[in-house]
């Protein structure tokens, strides 16, 4: 089954322990394979994007595509 950017754009994102961290705001791509190279996730008020795993600005983290350990009506990340 494929699926379309539009159709994750604005999907829960959770950690692995299943804590809501935000929604997905944008999608990166290799383009040269065609793969999602990274997320674009704008965290929730209550969650300290600085405090993430990730490299943040401001409210949203940049989430590599290897952090993500599936895509269904959440995303899921494994770390």
């Amino acid at each position: 089954m494929a699926i379309f950017g539009r159709e994750v754009i604005g999907r829960e994102v959770m950690d692995r322990t299943g804590v809501h961290l935000g929604s997905l705001t944008d999608i990166h791509f290799d383009l040269k394979t065609g793969s999602i190279s990274e997320l674009i996730v704008t965290v929730e008020p209550s969650v300290s994007a600085a405090a993430l795993p990730f490299e943040s600005n401001e409210n949203t983290v940049t989430i590599p595509a290897d952090a993500v350990s599936r895509i269904g009506t959440q995303i899921h990340l494994n770390k």
